[in-house]
């Protein structure tokens, strides 16, 4: 027996050395090759996985600061409204709403049955928290301008609330598709500092708060009691990329499933990547050159114009956006309220020199424009993250050098300088919906300091004509406003309106969900989110 039970202990000794130098010789291969095992939650696991690529990284996660991420904001908060395939408005956690002859007072009734992420239930009281909370001078939040007409938030019930206005406010249901925040977890917090705003957010949207590591990922999972239905999603991976080619290598490597692209990257994919791209034919997505008002030279409204008629649009077109776009002349050209016909600068190098020499332009020496001893320099300059900013840059600077402008580009990091303090920039923006969210906090005199009139562009009809449009309830009537707007707006410019993007995606193969509509300036295509799937990954 003695001898039997030695022979089974020395197997045992004999079986296990090879598994201690297996051990060993793993050890060693993680310390030569630095690897660390990921977190579980940043891996995309056997579940339905969508991994998203995303330039930028949210600064909260708290749709009330302002500071938004489209995609996280869209997924974890929802509002009483929502824009649907079609960029209309439809109620969302709102079920009915009636209107007072006066415009003036809004009776919302609430969809019953929707809980917060923690399971308490959503009530009247979570819609007056939230727009009080954005009205609060302490309170950091960058939509107080969005909804400072309401004067009084009234709870009716526990499904119906009241909102008076000390004016009629016809964009005020677009206005409330604002991301709702819970009063029984933020009642009585710093809003500014509490780490609901981190590391605790809870909403109603379609997915939960899981993970958030700075200046990698943050990761949602579904939120199998989401009034709309469970996600067909498990979970949400935003992976934090800001460089453009890196984000590329990863979409060709399976690592992620979707992401925004340039027009320069597309001939860099090819059928076996299993790769789809998805063209947005039409978005009113802009790009534009920002006048500073502040700086003399934009001062005079022929120079302006002169800039326009100096800018060969087709060119930037076909030059920056490689075909992936279309010529830009003023707002809402991609916009329901848009005209059909509008005033149109195009390319003319003759009506821009006429229109120079008229505002007290001459050339110098060098072939600069010169004016009582000033040469016609500025600096125009555009985002380090996003290249095709910088291409747009680069050829316009080519295009008003010949006609004496010199426009010297200086590419910066976004959180490198205010916007306010630049004397020009490439800029983006344009909305498909609301044509008050596209001109009101860019263009009214009223918000130059406090909004987000970056330009400081001061027209008195413009702003006779915006504070009309918010006031005008009957479609029509405000469309017509709009339209006028919007050719007041291209002869006296705040911006040289360049170009609409075509927005381009890849999107991995097994992924569904992307719907096309026109899209607007950071519009993101996981807008349905909660009807995107996933099946398989190479």
């Amino acid at each position: 027996m003695e001898d039997g039970l030695m022979k089974k202990r020395s197997g045992c000794r004999i079986r296990a050395l090879p598994l201690v130098w297996m051990t060993v010789f793993f050890v060693l291969i993680v310390i030569v090759s630095g690897w660390q095992p990921t977190s579980s939650e940043a891996r995309p696991m056997s579940e339905k996985t969508l991994v998203v690529a995303r330039s930028g990284e949210p600064e909260w996660l708290n749709p009330v600061a302002g500071h938004q991420h489209p995609d996280s904001d869209m997924a974890l908060f929802r509002g009483l409204f929502k824009i649907d395939a079609k960029n209309e408005l439809v109620p969302d956690m709102a079920q009915s709403w009636e209107v007072s002859p006066d415009g003036r007072i809004y009776t919302i009734r609430l969809r019953p049955h929707i809980r917060w992420h923690d399971g308490i239930p959503f009530t009247a009281e979570d819609v007056r928290f939230t727009l009080d909370a954005i009205q609060n001078p302490k309170n950091h939040s960058g939509l107080k301008t969005e909804v400072e007409e309401i004067t009084k938030v009234e709870v009716v019930d526990s499904l119906t609330v009241r909102i008076s206005l000390s004016r009629p406010l016809a964009p005020l249901l677009s206005k409330l598709r604002i991301g709702l925040i819970p009063k029984h977890l933020l009642e009585g917090k710093d809003f500014n500092t509490d780490p609901f705003n981190h590391v605790r957010p809870v909403g109603t949207g379609p997915f939960k708060f899981a993970e958030w590591k700075r200046g990698e990922y943050l990761v949602l999972v579904a939120n199998p009691d989401f009034y709309g239905g469970r996600p067909k999603l498990d979970r949400i991976i935003y992976k934090f990329i800001p460089d453009p080619n890196v984000r590329l290598v990863q979409l060709k490597k399976g690592e992620i499933d979707i992401a925004l692209i340039s027009p320069k990257q597309v001939s860099a994919i090819r059928p076996s990547d299993g790769i789809v791209v998805e063209v947005v034919e039409k978005s009113a997505d802009y790009r534009v050159m920002m006048f500073n008002f502040r700086h003399p030279l934009f001062q005079d409204v022929r120079v302006r114009q002169a800039v326009q008629y100096a800018t060969d649009r087709q060119t930037l077109v076909d030059g920056a956006l490689l075909g992936y776009g279309h010529p830009a002349y003023g707002p809402l050209q991609f916009n329901w309220a848009g005209a059909k016909e509008i005033p149109r600068h195009n390319h003319d190098l003759k009506k821009a020199e006429i229109l120079l020499h008229e505002a007290g332009w001459t050339r110098g020496n060098d072939g600069i424009l010169e004016k009582e001893g000033r040469r016609f320099s500025f600096h125009l300059t555009a985002g380090s993250n996003d290249p095709l900013r910088v291409d747009l840059a680069t050829l316009l600077a080519g295009q008003l050098k010949q006609v004496g402008i010199e426009a010297v580009v200086e590419v910066k990091d976004f959180t490198s300088f205010k916007i306010q303090e630049v004397e020009a920039l490439i800029l983006g923006g344009g909305f498909a919906d609301e044509p008050d969210d596209d001109l009101y906090r860019f263009f009214s005199s009223h918000l130059g300091k406090e909004g987000r009139n970056y330009s400081g562009y001061q027209n008195d009809t413009v702003d006779r004509l915006l504070e009309e449009g918010r006031s005008t309830l009957n479609p029509e009537a405000r469309k017509r406003i709009y339209q006028e707007i919007q050719r007041e707006l291209i002869v006296n410019p705040p911006y040289n309106f360049l170009v609409y993007l075509k927005p381009l995606y890849a999107v991995r193969k097994g992924v569904a969900g992307f719907t096309h509509k026109i899209f607007g300036h950071k519009t993101t295509p996981l807008w349905n989110v909660e009807e995107w799937s996933v099946e398989g990954r190479p």
